[in-house]
């Protein structure tokens, strides 16, 4: 049995389980395996497949059972079964053929995945689309008969979305989902934050810990911007900005409001090599207002030396920030 197979017996096992009524101990141990990327996708997938049986006839219900039933005679997944009322068993049973239908009718068109260091990339998708992908991004990109996904590990990139009525076109930044059909608009994953930004259309946004559970939704239109947190999907802000400011990266300007020192030195570190060190908390923290070039470091150095009493060693690799005395 290969890694896929077990993993989808061990998502049915847990819908039936959740079907029933999870135990204390279960869910306990049901937290733990969901934690694993690899299980929380297919257990979502499992249970958007339940969602499918839930329309299946009695009729087509009962055929499926019955070539179900020639299908699953191995020891270990019948012995689980046993274990579950007669609800939770033709739970499995559908689940398990609906997901083959599944499988035959979503399968994946095309895959891609993007990992820049410190150079900014433009590319073209096949369905017309194109994707603007800052320096330190990392993007996984998939698209199946029936919708386009991206999942955005980290960075940003501006997306131009090509209209296409019958396929949906999702990014996810961790718990955070935007759904377009057609439009423009920029995505940022940090650690903490997920910020979208939209130039022209509309885009559906939300916080998704499972499946069909969308919480804080909102419409954005032009001009919008709203942050969410990565983990508790709420929303730190939500504002109108100027959309001609959106993704000046892709001409390589740096673009910082009331920004922190310590957040202004890691977008200029994106894209060399070089480390920074502040020698307090407090330095990280002032805060400054511009726009530069991101060749222009030196620039940014020595004006932040005029506003502010610090002291800047910089060499080749590194830049020392402390306290003028």
């Amino acid at each position: 049995m290969n890694i896929e197979t077990k993993i989808k017996e061990e998502a049915i096992y847990w819908l039936a389980c959740e079907k029933e009524g999870l135990e204390k101990n279960q869910k306990v141990e049901f937290e733990n395996w969901i934690k694993e990327e690899i299980n929380k996708k297919i257990y979502n997938r499992m249970k958007f497949v339940h969602q499918m049986a839930k329309s299946i006839s009695k009729e087509n219900a009962q055929n499926l059972s019955d070539k179900v039933h020639l299908e699953i005679r191995k020891e270990k997944f019948l012995n689980k079964i046993k274990y579950f009322s007669s609800v939770a068993t033709i739970l499995l049973i559908v689940c398990f053929s609906a997901f083959k239908i599944y499988d035959n009718n979503f399968a994946v068109q095309y895959s891609n995945s993007f990992m820049t260091d410190k150079n900014s990339l433009k590319k073209q998708l096949p369905d017309g689309s194109s994707i603007f992908i800052d320096a330190k991004t990392n993007l996984n990109i998939e698209f199946f008969n029936g919708k386009r996904e991206v999942t955005l590990k980290d960075g940003r990139v501006m997306f131009e979305v090509a209209k296409d009525k019958n396929r949906v076109f999702i990014i996810k930044s961790g718990e955070i989902n935007i759904e377009v059909v057609g439009t423009k608009f920029e995505v940022i994953h940090k650690k903490d934050t997920t910020t979208i930004n939209v130039e022209e259309g509309i885009v559906k946004t939300y916080y998704s810990k499972y499946f069909f559970d969308k919480q804080n939704e909102k419409l954005l239109t032009k001009s919008n911007s709203i942050t969410y947190s990565n983990f508790q999907g709420d929303i730190n802000n939500q504002e109108k900005i100027n959309s001609e400011k959106i993704a000046l990266w892709r001409e390589n300007l740096i673009v910082l409001h009331k920004t922190t020192l310590k957040e202004a030195l890691e977008e200029f570190s994106k894209y060399s090599d070089i480390n920074i060190y502040f020698f307090s908390k407090e330095l990280e923290n002032y805060s400054i207002t511009g726009e530069f070039y991101s060749t222009q470091l030196d620039i940014f150095l020595k004006t932040i030396t005029k506003i502010y009493p610090i002291k800047i060693d910089k060499s080749d690799k590194e830049i020392k920030i402390s306290k003028k005395i």
